[in-house]
């Protein structure tokens, strides 16, 4: 099993960097998606990533929990070489709120790639995600 256990400290104030996330449905910070639909709302939500050439990805909110600044969600299908994929991430206030700690953690079973490689895969998407929350959260 592939284990991603990402800890950032942004140059961002929580309160944005939170706001960008708790926002489920909403990946317009994050570019490279032709379009997201959102089915339902609250826990149990799907997003619905098209991107041009593959198969939408689903995204499955599966808690949020607005008072500690976290939530967990699931992609059922991948179009990577992984499957059971589960996410977790947590943000935290420092320096007053004017700086933020995300911890972003995910699990996924390889599938006809070895750990190493996946592991360095999903590492480098969010260390790509990462970034650009911090950019979007400066705004």
């Amino acid at each position: 099993m592939i284990k991603v256990n990402i800890e950032k400290e942004l140059d961002a104030p929580v309160s944005k960097v939170w706001g960008l996330l708790e926002n489920f449905g909403n990946l317009d910070w994050y570019p490279g998606w032709d379009r997201i639909e959102v089915i339902g709302s609250g826990v149990g939500m799907t997003r619905r990533i098209h991107m041009t050439g593959m198969d939408p990805i689903d995204e499955i909110l599966e808690t949020m929990d607005a008072e500690r600044r976290a939530f967990s969600y699931k992609i059922p299908q991948m179009p990577m070489p992984v499957s059971e994929y589960r996410a977790s991430v947590e943000v935290k206030s420092i320096d007053n709120g004017e700086r933020t700690r995300v911890h972003w953690r995910c699990e996924a079973k390889p599938e006809g790639i070895d750990e190493a490689d996946g592991q360095a895969m999903l590492e480098g998407i969010y260390a790509d995600l990462l970034a650009k929350l911090e950019v979007a959260a400066k705004k």
